[in-house]
């Protein structure tokens, strides 16, 4: 899913700078959700400052926070990449 997204980025990225010749920075800011995605996926820890949820298979109601994280963060990807700057 996050090796497809960053593909996706990509292609976005080259056909609103280059071939439509969009101006703005939303395309980058919507690397931030991406990144937040591949945390909880792959490092099992959410850069969230001031805490870090850690990965804890008890806490149902952490787990359950991860996830609502999660799919905000890729509803906010998809949303910046394909509505913002265009």
């Amino acid at each position: 899913m996050v090796i497809v997204a960053w593909i996706l980025w990509f292609i976005v990225s080259y056909l609103k700078y280059f071939v439509f010749q969009v101006n703005g920075v939303l395309q980058i800011v919507s690397a931030i959700p991406l990144l937040i995605a591949w945390a909880y996926l792959f490092n099992k820890t959410l850069p969230l400052p001031p805490a870090n949820p850690d990965f804890d298979v008890d806490d149902e109601w952490l787990q359950t926070a991860r996830t609502c994280i999660f799919v905000i963060a890729v509803i906010a990807f998809l949303g910046i990449l394909f509505i913002g700057d265009w």
